[in-house]
């Protein structure tokens, strides 16, 4: 088709698409130009950025050094707490050692003789009487087949008290042993 015999109605839509070619390769220049353009401001921008670095590095490191010493003197706060509670637990071990100790020697040997010879139910009676500590150690000093005996003939709530008595006792001493603490 000869150029001159085109209407109207499809000229339009070539002079669009000349146009937009046109524009697109006006754009595609610049587009070119903007690339460099961004290549130059992001090298810039990193050159900056080395400086910044540059720049702080000693206060970040003096910064850094003031976290761990802080973080140190947290962890050193710590440890002395803990041990002063660790302390205290030894002194509440060694103080409940000393009780039993005494508890035990309330009762010496021969007036556990006579309650391990007494009948069951006559030595319950007189356990009754005496006062908690005491009870405590002429049962722990009997045999067991006996104590047991005599805590059989006691009531329950008083045999109860006094086993649990027993019991604290025993296990302190055990736990003290296991621990290696000397009286």
């Amino acid at each position: 088709m000869p150029l001159l015999k085109l209407s109207k109605k499809t000229f339009f839509p070539l002079k669009c698409a000349v146009v937009s070619l046109g524009l697109c390769m006006s754009l595609a220049s610049a587009s070119a130009q903007t690339a460099e353009t961004e290549a130059e401001d992001l090298s810039a921008a990193i050159e900056q950025a080395k400086n910044y670095c540059e720049a702080i590095a000693d206060q970040a490191k003096d910064a850094r050094i003031a976290w761990q010493m802080r973080a140190l003197f947290d962890v050193e706060h710590q440890m002395k707490a803990k041990i002063t509670e660790l302390d205290a637990k030894i002194a509440e071990l060694r103080s409940w050692v000393q009780r039993r100790d005494e508890i035990l020697q309330r009762a010496e040997g021969h007036v556990v003789d006579i309650y391990a010879n007494m009948r069951p139910d006559a030595a319950a009676l007189q356990l009754t009487s005496l006062d908690d500590e005491t009870a405590v150690s002429i049962l722990l000093q009997m045999k067991a087949r006996k104590a047991s005996s005599v805590l059989a003939e006691l009531s329950s709530e008083r045999a109860a008290y006094l086993t649990d008595m027993m019991a604290e006792l025993t296990a302190r001493k055990a736990s003290k042993l296991n621990m290696g603490v000397s009286q």
